[in-house]
């Protein structure tokens, strides 16, 4: 419950302030970027890449999936692992990481990352 509070409250901001929204690349859309925190929309097509393009590296972030999701982690040097993940769901990742992410369901996903500036 606290996530999904913590989840409504950022995104009630980005529909606040983030009035200036840009494209920042296939299926990403940077809904506030300035520096306490950057958040940004990621949209995807089924077989189409879900937080970034092919292989990508991410800093820790904060992951909120805004749909229901089926897809496919390949690490940067591990084996791909498959996965569902249910609309509301909130993670922290704690450490930067380098991975793929591959929509592999049937219906398009959608998520909000944040990014916080310290």
């Amino acid at each position: 419950m606290k996530y999904l509070l913590v989840t409504s409250m950022l995104f009630v901001s980005a529909v606040t302030f983030g009035q200036n929204t840009v494209t920042a690349g296939p299926g990403e859309k940077v809904i506030i970027d300035n520096d306490k925190m950057k958040v940004i929309e990621h949209t995807s097509q089924p077989e189409g890449d879900v937080c970034g393009v092919g292989m990508h590296h991410h800093e820790p972030h904060l992951t909120t999936v805004l749909t229901d999701a089926k897809v496919r982690i390949t690490p940067e040097n591990g084996e791909p692992q498959e996965m569902e993940v249910k609309s509301g769901t909130s993670i922290w990742f704690d450490v930067a990481e380098t991975h793929s992410v591959t929509n592999i369901g049937d219906q398009p996903t959608k998520m909000i990352l944040v990014y916080l500036k310290e």
